[in-house]
């Protein structure tokens, strides 16, 4: 297929252009439009900056293109991470990052409410050129409420046109009754006791789309849909949520 060769070439290019250069410096900037929960409508749309950073194997935020390019999600996350496996087929990650335990699932630093260091451990193995898998296991490092988490997906990518792909996702979360209490009660800003259980409370699925304009610019959109399971129907606020996000990113080493 046409597409899916051109969109290859330019993850190898990329590649062999960071052979040689791995101690080089690299950035990435952008804007994007993220909605936290779309049935809000204006309410969650907000509108925020993507940084990235790379040096060698550290990471800041989404990284470079190559980095862009070589995971599953658009990778726009503000952590500090250091690349332990990075190949076209493997990649295993250290990170930590600020968590804003009180917004629950938005993870956004720019609200106000109580904020913890939260440290990842992510795995990102490709089966095939098209299938994938993801592990990634959480820690709270203060000990602010949320707890660990484990986070298992399975991933799809398809080449849609010339530099493009769709990747489509399904996974799970397994956490701790605290981590579930805190995310559940924050939502609501409830104080009542919740009976929480530690196991499967969540599942989702969703789409990204990335287009590459050219060697500098790019943009993507990516959808998720989150239903809670198990214990956590039985909270009394308890609903499915749409997410979703829009943004150009300009990469330049």
């Amino acid at each position: 297929m046409a597409t899916s060769s051109a969109f290859a070439e330019e993850i190898a290019s990329e590649s062999i252009a960071s052979i040689g250069d791995s101690d080089h410096f690299s950035y990435t900037l952008g804007l994007r439009l993220k909605s936290t929960d779309m049935a809000a409508g204006a309410d969650s749309a907000k509108i925020r900056p993507v940084i990235g950073l790379r040096y060698g194997k550290w990471r800041l935020g989404i990284g470079d293109k190559k980095t862009w390019l070589g995971v599953s999600q658009p990778g726009n996350e503000p952590s500090l991470s250091y690349q332990l496996i990075e190949n076209k087929d493997l990649t295993i990650g250290l990170s930590v990052r600020a968590y804003n335990v009180s917004t629950g699932e938005s993870n956004d630093l720019f609200e106000n409410g109580k904020n913890t260091i939260r440290f990842r451990a992510l795995i990102n193995h490709k089966l095939d050129k098209n299938w994938g898998v993801g592990i990634d296991f959480t820690q709270d490092v203060l000990k602010q409420g949320d707890s660990s988490t484990l986070n298992l997906g399975l991933f799809y990518t398809w080449p849609v046109f010339s530099q493009s792909e769709l990747i489509m996702n399904i996974g799970g979360r397994w956490a701790t009754a605290e981590h579930w209490r805190n995310s559940q009660s924050a939502a609501q800003q409830i104080m009542e006791i919740i009976p929480a259980k530690t196991g499967i409370g969540k599942l989702n699925t969703g789409a990204t789309f990335k287009q590459s304009m050219n060697k500098n610019w790019a943009w993507y959109s990516s959808l998720s849909y989150y239903h809670d399971v198990g214990a956590n129907r039985n909270f009394s606020h308890s609903k499915d949520i749409f997410s979703g996000q829009l943004g150009i990113l300009y990469f330049q080493k």
